[in-house]
């Protein structure tokens, strides 16, 4: 889970892992980022010799650890912590018994011994944390002649322009203005409507009426515009998926329904702002790379965008050192 934050932040957290979804990014441009990466962790997962132990921070519901199980199996161990509540659906422990979960636990307070591991990994998360405190507990539950292996969201990445524009579709769709409102005070004039009872007071139903055809053209408008429109039109289909199964007796339920799907949205917009407050520039990196050579001298720290056809991925970040202590 991303660490930085108060207990809403960690509820929703563990709200949406608890789904079952193994990455974050989860909106328009969903696993469409796997090549570069999976190239990445895949060359990372090969290099590592037989015995190695691995942490692996900010793990959601274990993209990385399933990846280096299916690379390696039982050859390698993993450890696995996360500050939401946590329980992997693919995670067997009978099967996978090299790989171990620690729910509950913040990057910046590892509940490790010093020097126990030979990798610090890391996929879209490192990024979330009190960044100088985390590193320095990296480091100090490393070898010193660890990996620490990093991917990063990346400030000009194509991931957080996505995520820029789906904001602005949140606040669409979720707003005084926006389909959900709209929906929400239609629904008993539907319920009405359908029961068979005429409607006394016409006027307040039409213009409830009037403002969820409002909402709805501004948002087919809104997705025309778009390069990622997708949100917009998933939302409008759920939305008169739920309207088209109101009736008189289940007025109540539909409203219900209705608000739990905007609270939904209201959680993948908080996790999405914080994708893009959290997105790192390379200056940032930078001093990321300095930390990590004051403490370790002959560190070998490598940089890297991450690229494939659609443009910047993310960040990576290698250090390395031959230094026995």
């Amino acid at each position: 889970m991303h660490e930085h934050g108060d207990n809403g932040r960690r509820e929703a957290w563990t709200r949406y892992w608890s789904s079952g979804r193994l990455h974050s990014c989860v909106g328009s441009y969903a696993g469409n980022y796997d090549g570069a990466i999976g190239t990445f962790w895949r060359t990372l997962g090969a290099g590592l010799a037989a015995g190695a132990r691995v942490l692996d921070l900010a793990t959601g519901n274990g993209p990385l650890p399933l990846l280096l199980w299916e690379l390696r199996g039982d050859a390698i161990e993993v450890d696995a912590v996360d500050l939401a509540a946590l329980s992997p659906p693919w995670h067997q422990p009978g099967t996978h018994r090299s790989v171990r979960f620690h729910p509950g636990v913040r990057m910046e307070a590892l509940p490790f011994e010093a020097a126990r591991f030979d990798c610090v990994a890391s996929q879209f998360g490192f990024e979330y944390s009190d960044r100088p405190r985390a590193l320095a507990e990296c480091l100090r539950v490393s070898r010193p002649t660890a990996t620490l292996a990093l991917v990063m969201h990346h400030a000009g990445s194509v991931l957080v322009r996505v995520g820029r524009e789906e904001l602005a579709h949140h606040a669409r769709l979720l707003g005084e203005d926006g389909l959900l409102r709209a929906a929400l005070e239609v629904i008993p004039w539907i319920a009405q409507a359908r029961s068979g009872v005429p409607i006394q007071d016409v006027a307040t139903a039409n213009a409830a009426r009037e403002r969820y055809n409002l909402a709805m053209r501004a948002l087919a408008d809104a997705a025309a515009a778009s390069p990622v429109p997708d949100l917009l039109h998933e939302s409008a289909s759920a939305v008169q998926r739920l309207l088209a199964g109101v009736r008189p007796e289940n007025t109540r339920q539909a409203a219900e329904a209705l608000r739990g799907y905007a609270g939904e949205l209201e959680g993948a917009r908080l996790r999405t702002a914080e994708m893009v407050a959290h997105a790192l520039q390379r200056a940032q990196v930078e001093e990321m790379a300095a930390q990590v050579r004051a403490t370790r001298p002959d560190a070998q720290v490598r940089i890297d965008e991450l690229r494939q056809a659609e443009g910047v991925l993310a960040w990576s970040f290698v250090a390395t050192s031959t230094d026995d202590g």
